[in-house]
């Protein structure tokens, strides 16, 4: 009788111990304006009821039933999007990078050259929460062709064999696109293309010089990225452009050659053909992510260096030596012409960005992080500044950034927009980014597979992020 007793007492105390393990747990984002990236105009005074990591309801806060132990948010003047993805980026650690990542409400980002392996167990800590970090798509090591252009991890295709294969084996691996590069052969490429086709695996990335942006685009590529050679594959010299260069022998002459180069490729731009490849790229649905973030610092290397910048705190002192323009690769043989020549392409960048929108091609959000005064998280922002400057509504600027990479992954069903079913990665701000685009770095919180992060706790994680500079 005892053990009966006992055995009742145990049934007793466990049942409501089972009951609030099962309890299911809800966020409630109450009185706030949603934006929900689908082009409709802002829903005002609306409540969101988040259950795990989906937005289980959306509507009006005068009528939807909030659930009961709710944790709720009063989000009164403040605004609801989406969460941001940032489409290239290439990092080698996630100490830093993650916290500052997540502290700018970027939920997503596309890794377009890296080790493979330490990617993939990354990404895989993040899904199961051991790690608080962006979701990671991967490409993993760069191709590209023999005596290769690429930094980092690289494989080296010589031929069209060696190309199907290299698509084989990243695709076994678990890569999620492939990333090509400058120096590939045609043969190789085009066999690329079609090995990726028949795995169903995007090929991304650059053009390589030995392909034109039109012929990228019929083959199939599926985003281009910086632009690709867009002016090069527009010039009415054709490959007159490159006729008559000799080896170079001072560093000092790349830079010159480069400037004059580009000086007669901007000064023959043949308005027929670029319309030729502007139509292409629509009927085709190739993808652009022009990474006007990292061509601005580039650009503009030494006002940023002189005026100094307060997140240079998150970049390692090992890592710092190189932004500077003395020692930056890309800035140190620089020449007046160059300098000169540079800011003509960008301002001529932008005009093409804003060209390329109004023939309806598509676009992505991408920084190029790894380069001098590129931050992690934060340069998603300027970046769709500079989608803004170039001829972007705001609103479309934001969809570039959440959206857009959901329809370019296939997962247009279920992220990407602020809706009931999709998952909530959700930024909160507390300013309209439709009337000021700035106003997405006014975070108020962010929203991670429904955890909810208040401001507090993201100044928090860039602290970490600085410690972790240091």
């Amino acid at each position: 009788m005892t053990l009966v007793r006992l055995l009742l007492a145990l049934i007793t105390v466990s049942i409501p111990a089972l009951a609030q393990q099962t309890e299911p747990h809800f966020l409630v984002i109450n009185h706030v304006t949603v934006i929900d990236m689908t082009g409709a105009s802002p829903h005002t005074n609306m409540t969101v009821v988040i259950e795990a990591d989906r937005i289980k309801q959306i509507g009006s806060s005068d009528h939807i039933r909030i659930p009961h132990g709710s944790q709720i948010i009063d989000a009164r003047g403040s605004f609801l999007i989406p969460g941001l993805w940032d489409m290239h980026v290439h990092f080698t650690e996630v100490a830093r990078t993650f916290p500052m990542f997540i502290a700018n409400g970027v939920t997503g980002v596309r890794n377009v050259g890296g080790d493979l392996e330490q990617l993939l167990k990354w990404r895989a800590a993040v899904a199961t929460g051991k790690l608080l970090g962006p979701r990671i798509v991967t490409c993993g090591p760069i191709l590209d062709g023999p005596d290769p252009a690429a930094h980092g991890p690289t494989i080296v295709v010589a031929n069209a064999e060696a190309g199907r294969k290299a698509v084989d084996d990243l695709t076994d691996r678990g890569a999620d696109c492939i990333k090509v590069y400058d120096r590939l052969p045609r043969d190789a490429y085009f066999a690329i293309i079609d090995e990726a086709r028949k795995k169903k695996i995007p090929v991304v990335g650059h053009v390589p010089l030995s392909i034109s942006s039109l012929e990228a685009s019929e083959a199939g590529q599926a985003s281009i990225e910086h632009l690709g050679n867009f002016f090069e594959s527009a010039t009415s010299l054709g490959s007159v452009l490159y006729k008559d260069e000799t080896p170079v022998k001072d560093p000092a002459e790349f830079p010159r050659r480069i400037a004059a180069r580009g000086s007669r490729m901007l000064d023959t731009y043949d308005e027929q053909r670029a319309r030729e490849i502007l139509a292409a790229f629509v009927r085709n649905r190739t993808w652009q992510v022009p990474t006007l973030e990292t061509k601005w610092t580039q650009t503009y290397i030494d006002d940023l260096f002189s005026k100094g910048d307060y997140r240079l705190k998150y970049i390692p002192a090992a890592d710092l030596q190189w932004w500077s323009p003395e020692k930056n690769f890309f800035a140190r043989y620089r020449t007046p012409e160059y300098i000169a020549y540079k800011k003509r392409l960008f301002e001529r960048e932008l005009q093409l960005v804003g060209d390329m929108h109004r023939a309806g091609v598509r676009f992505m959000t991408g920084t190029d992080l790894s380069g001098a005064y590129v931050f992690a998280g934060f340069s998603v922002h300027h970046e769709m500044e500079l989608l803004v400057r170039a001829g972007l509504t705001p609103l479309e600027a934001l969809q570039a950034s959440t959206i857009n990479p959901a329809i370019f992954l296939g997962e247009e069903k279920t992220s990407g927009t602020v809706e009931v079913g999709k998952t909530a990665n959700l930024l909160l701000i507390e300013a309209n980014p439709l009337t000021d685009i700035r106003n997405t770095q006014r975070i108020k919180a962010v929203i991670v597979k429904g955890e909810y992060l208040p401001k507090e706790r993201l100044r928090s994680m860039l602290d970490q992020a600085a410690a972790a500079a240091k």
